[in-house]
């Protein structure tokens, strides 16, 4: 069975992939209209929020120190941010403001407990 370690790195690498995914959509859409077709697709959003979420779960659920508040608040705040994205232009809303916040918080959180621990 892969370490609780393991789990926060994932968790922190689909974080940060998220982040990435949002800030480049838009500059890639401008540079190379052909490829905003393929990186715009709602599936990846879809794909990375549900991996980051399994991935964050997955460390809740199986380690008693990823519940004290300090990494248990940023993380569901970042995954209710992220998760809000998902629905964000149901509602005329931009995706990417709250899934580049949610992922920042999920990702510090985890890699502040990967070193907290280490």
């Amino acid at each position: 069975m892969p370490s609780i370690a393991n789990f926060d790195r994932a968790a922190a690498a689909l974080s940060i992939t998220c982040v990435v995914h949002c800030v480049a959509v838009p500059v890639i859409a401008v540079s190379a209209p052909f490829l905003a077709v393929l990186s715009g697709n709602e599936w990846v959003h879809w794909m990375l929020a549900l991996l980051s979420i399994a991935a964050s779960s997955a460390v809740i659920a199986s380690s008693k120190t990823a519940r004290n508040p300090g990494f248990l608040v940023p993380v569901l705040l970042g995954l209710a941010l992220i998760s809000s994205g998902l629905f964000a232009e149901n509602f005329g809303i931009d995706e990417g403001l709250p899934t580049t916040i949610g992922g920042f918080l999920i990702a510090a959180a985890h890699l502040h407990r990967l070193f907290k621990h280490s």
